[in-house]
């Protein structure tokens, strides 16, 4: 059974199933336009690695691309929060809302195939609404200044928790039926 938001059951033998085997890379992109486009988020699916399966990003920001190009800010805001909010989607089997080291609005929805942990799909980069974002730590991994930081954050969106479970859920969703074709493509394939 493919299931996208269940955690695992007992420990299986490991499958050598990849992400690209419920859709491909293209489809994938796809996916993650749908996303950007209708939340405004930067909209990634994860493999288990941490490394994002279709390679592009789409920016709601302009933020966010300085944080990931600079080594010390992607690993210690981007890379470390995409692992932290993949392990508690992993554990939890559920979709996790929360901030990254920037103050910045995550989402990660898991992806579960036959109690296998395949990855993650969600998106980040909105302010939570109320928030601020972590200027310090903006500036002291990324090195710029805090002119440069404010002047990147000005239009940066708001994001209620109430929008961001919303966009939870809609991925959750857009997962299960990607899971249902590929049961049924698995079926007519056998």
């Amino acid at each position: 059974e493919l299931r996208p938001s269940r955690a695992p059951g007992p420990t299986r033998k490991r499958s050598t199933m990849k992400l690209t085997e419920i859709l491909s890379i293209e489809e994938w992109m796809q996916f993650e336009k749908e996303v950007f486009e209708r939340f405004d988020l930067n909209a990634r699916v994860y493999d288990t690695s941490g490394a994002g399966v279709s390679g592009k990003a789409l920016w709601c920001n302009p933020l966010c691309p300085k944080i990931k190009a600079n080594r010390e800010s992607l690993e210690l805001i981007c890379i470390l929060g995409n692992l932290n909010f993949m392990a508690q989607a992993k554990k939890t089997g559920r979709f996790v809302v929360g901030e990254c080291d920037a103050g910045l609005v995550k989402i990660a929805v898991p992806i579960f195939v036959e109690g296998e942990f395949l990855g993650t799909a969600g998106g980040c980069g909105r302010l939570p609404a109320g928030g601020e974002v972590e200027a310090f730590i903006i500036e002291k991994t990324t090195g710029l200044t805090g002119e440069e930081v404010s002047e990147l954050c000005r239009g940066l969106k708001p994001m209620t928790e109430d929008e961001a479970r919303l966009a939870a859920g809609f991925i959750a969703t857009r997962l299960a039926q990607y899971m249902a074709q590929a049961r049924l493509k698995a079926g007519r394939d056998a």
